[in-house]
């Protein structure tokens, strides 16, 4: 027992002697790592910072790259794995020289000497999107698009001149977030009277633009009174069938949505991608807004995700007859008219020689759960292209559903709501 004691005394000394050697190789190691700076390196001038690219030196200790600099008063540092050879540094909104220091750094967290560079960055994001915005009077408020080349994450505030007070204080009515490279957007639910409006962009450093400021008159938007009427029956090739007694037309303007399994819905096997409504008095559209059918079911069910408008102000009833004036050349193609061959030659005319082209609604695909209850919510909006004349007949055409296009040859889909938006004010036929 002796000996075995003095065998585990032995042990525990040649771990206390290797763990000591090994802190003073690690403190030897952390003591004399102080390498140069980073060589051979290029810079490249972006809008509002810049890239510069390096080459990292063969040495297993070095953990990353850093670069260090000040935006606006305050200092920055920006981190890059060795495993990149490039380091961008972003956010600057003036068109001056920047200065900043670039760092090797080892697993002790240990610097290296700096590289200081210098660079002018382009212009900013923000700058370009503020250059390049367009505004107009837009139904029920502003219409405006802008340039996000970068497609980088922008905020835009549109404002109002404060009427309290008469004071030359702005006020902010809306603030919009996008990342599309050539955006469109209509600030809504302003009145018919002119106004003093602003708009100013900001990004996610910080920086804002100069504000822009601009006087308009809404052009004059109401919801279009419900119920509308049901006018299938008197368009060629529409598909006039509800599935069942509890799901009639007249259910896509009763104004109840996102609610449980209530709704209109096809009856499977049926003939025809087209339904037509009759909005009962001619109106300037500015919109239309589409719920799904069943609550939370955006994607779910047979809902439409996708459909094309036509719309007219009224009717030429002496074409009733002329059926193959009617026809739409997708419905054709796709074998979803029953008694019309796929393979049939549309004539040189067609209805929509005559109607006028409403837009296109699109759910937007990709949504999480949270967003996809929201828009279930709020319905999927398209807006009716400004020079679109009044209507009161619109027909609408499924290209998808569940986002399956073309529609299955079934011809079964649903939808719960439809709303139509514009100025109720023009002239009627």
């Amino acid at each position: 027992m002796k000996k075995a004691g003095n065998v585990i005394m032995i042990a525990l000394a040649l771990g206390s002697l290797l763990f000591f050697a090994c802190n003073d190789e690690n403190k030897e190691t952390k003591g004399k790592w102080n390498p140069g700076p980073i060589e051979e390196y290029s810079i490249t001038p972006i809008n509002g910072g810049a890239t510069i690219t390096y080459t990292i030196p063969n040495d297993e200790d070095i953990l990353y790259v850093m670069a260090e600099y000040e935006r606006n008063g305050k200092i920055f540092t920006d981190k890059s794995s060795v495993y990149k050879n490039s380091l961008t540094i972003e956010g600057f909104h003036n068109v001056d020289k920047v200065q900043a220091k670039i760092y090797k750094v080892n697993r002790q967290e240990q610097k290296s000497e700096p590289l200081a560079v210098e660079f002018t960055p382009l212009e900013s994001l923000i700058s370009i999107a503020k250059k390049s915005l367009k505004v107009q009077a837009a139904f029920g408020g502003v219409f405006a698009k802008w340039d996000n080349p970068e497609a980088t994450e922008l905020g835009i505030r549109l404002m109002m001149k404060d009427t309290i007070g008469n004071s030359d204080k702005l006020i902010t009515g809306e603030m919009y977030y996008s990342t599309t490279k050539n955006e469109k957007y209509t600030f809504r639910t302003y009145d018919a009277v002119e106004t003093d409006f602003a708009i100013a962009f900001e990004d996610k450093w910080g920086n804002i633009s100069d504000t822009i400021r601009f006087t308009t008159t809404p052009l004059f938007e109401t919801m279009v009174p419900k119920p509308y009427a049901d006018f299938r029956s008197s368009i060629p090739y529409d598909n006039t069938t509800n599935l069942g007694p509890n799901f009639p037309f007249s259910n896509l303007y009763d104004n109840k949505v996102n609610t449980s399994a209530h709704g209109w819905l096809t009856t499977s096997g049926s003939s025809g991608l087209s339904i037509t409504f009759d909005l009962k008095q001619v109106v300037q559209l500015s919109r239309i807004v589409r719920h799904p059918y069943h609550i939370n079911s955006l994607y779910g069910q047979a809902n439409i995700t996708d459909f094309e408008a036509w719309g007219i102000d009224k009717i030429d009833y002496d074409k009733i007859d002329d059926k193959s004036y009617w026809l739409d050349s997708l419905s054709v193609r796709w074998g979803a008219i029953k008694g019309v061959d796929a393979t049939t030659v549309l004539p040189d005319k067609t209805f929509k020689d005559d109607w006028t082209y409403l837009g296109r609604n699109t759910v937007p695909a990709g949504l999480t759960s949270t967003e996809q209850n929201a828009l279930s919510a709020s319905g999927v909006e398209s807006e009716v292209p400004v020079e679109a004349k009044p209507v009161r007949y619109v027909r609408i055409f499924v290209r998808g559903i569940t986002f399956i296009t073309p529609p299955p040859s079934t011809n079964y889909f649903s939808s719960s709501e439809f709303t139509f938006y514009g100025d109720t004010k023009v002239p009627q036929n």
